[in-house]
């Protein structure tokens, strides 16, 4: 099944609509100047109002298939067929509406498909060059040779009109629809090679925390051991930052581990009670770092998210290896999003993350580690992160998630 016919067959009831408009016109026309044998061509373009109500409802609510689009183009050749046997065949420049039917299929069907309606076509208008009901009048038995060629010539150049419209309007919409597909295709072959890689590097850090596990156990029973010896050379404060490092360490790891069997699990939090939980959170493995409040109490429900929590410990970990300077936190809520702007004043910022490659423009690549993992967890929310380097040299990291609403709970 080809995903883009639906749009096909939505342009292809626009067209039918366009069409049964014309011979509209063209029957009341010949009503209108007396001539004769148009009661069945009537019943014919009658037809064409449940064809067009079962186009449209295929084409806007259910997959379409291939063979329904083969039925839909047979059953209108032959529609044409009758509408031009009652109206002069081959004499009729409405015949040439053929071709249309022909472009729609060699563009939009297999060719096996698309040959079957070539020869339909092809049968139809042989036909018609033999057997059709020539155009009478009322008040004459047949047309003269002069009205008749100039009703044709006027016809003739009426369906070329009908035909450049139609191609200029028709082809270009299939081939967007062509091209968006190929976009959604495209887009949707770097998602999975995204996938793949942050697979890989989960399975790494699995490895490696797993790996950290006996280590950090060592260097615990060490610092203990060491804290009850009273004639050590570590001063008391420096020992304590050592045990409370240590043991976030190892608290890190059990809630990897954690967070690995829940990181499917998803809801809704508020954003500065998370913001201030992190933030704690982040001075306890940096105690150095400082950050400044620059406006962060903002009112906003956000996803809730263990990929979330490590995204945003990320950003606070580069913004404050970029510079010197405490980061300068502000929060808001705009377009319907949660945006928190991490700064980084240092005057040397920007050009300490330009080394690292990290400005690059709404791409992954060429990104930190940590930073394409915060991206590419912020993305599954539908967030953004976005870097940018400021004029004076700082560096700005806009991060932005979405505002939840009641409706999108998902526990």
């Amino acid at each position: 099944m080809n995903p883009n016919l639906n749009s096909v067959v939505q342009r292809l009831a626009l067209l039918r609509l366009a069409i049964a408009s014309v011979w509209l016109i063209f029957l009341l026309y010949l009503q209108l100047n007396h001539f004769a044998g148009l009661g069945i061509a009537w019943t014919l373009l009658g037809l064409y109002l449940p064809l067009l109500l079962l186009n449209a409802w295929q084409g806007w609510q259910r997959p379409v298939q291939d063979w329904q689009l083969l039925l839909h183009l047979a059953v209108e050749c032959q529609l044409l067929t009758g509408l031009l046997f009652f109206t002069g065949g081959v004499t009729n420049p409405f015949i040439s509406y053929f071709l249309v039917l022909l472009v729609i299929a060699a563009y939009s069907l297999p060719a096996r498909f698309a040959w079957l309606i070539a020869i339909i076509g092809i049968t139809d208008y042989s036909v018609l060059t033999q057997w059709y009901q020539p155009l009478l009048s009322h008040h004459m038995h047949g047309i003269s040779g002069s009205s008749l060629f100039d009703l044709h010539l006027g016809g003739m150049w009426l369906t070329f009109v009908i035909s450049a419209l139609i191609f200029m309007t028709l082809i270009p919409l299939l081939l967007r629809a062509g091209q968006q597909q190929q976009q959604e295709i495209q887009q949707l072959r770097e998602r999975q090679l995204k996938n793949e890689q942050l697979i890989g590097i989960a399975t790494l850090a699995a490895g490696t925390a797993h790996e950290m596990g006996t280590p950090l156990m060592t260097m615990h029973m060490v610092l203990d051991e060491v804290a009850h010896q009273p004639d050590h050379l570590i001063s008391a404060h420096d020992l304590h930052i050592l045990r409370e490092q240590v043991a976030q360490c190892r608290q890190s790891l059990q809630q990897l581990a954690r967070a690995g069997r829940e990181v499917h699990h998803t809801g809704q939090q508020q954003a500065h009670p998370w913001l201030m939980t992190l933030l704690r959170r982040w001075r306890l493995s940096h105690p150095n770092a400082l950050w400044v409040d620059d406006g962060i109490a903002c009112k906003a429900v956000i996803p809730s998210s263990p990929l979330l929590d490590q995204a945003l410990l990320n950003l606070l970990d580069n913004a404050a290896e970029a510079g010197r300077q405490p980061v300068h936190l502000h929060s808001s809520v705009q377009d319907g999003c949660w945006q928190l702007h991490i700064v980084q004043p240092d005057p040397q910022a920007a050009a300490h993350i330009r080394q690292q490659h990290l400005f690059v423009s709404d791409k992954e690549q060429g990104m930190g580690l940590g930073l394409y993992l915060s991206n590419a967890s912020v993305e599954q929310f539908g967030g953004t992160i976005h870097l940018q380097a400021q004029h004076d040299g700082s560096s700005l990291c806009r991060l932005r998630l979405p505002l939840c609403t009641r409706d999108n709970h998902h526990g």
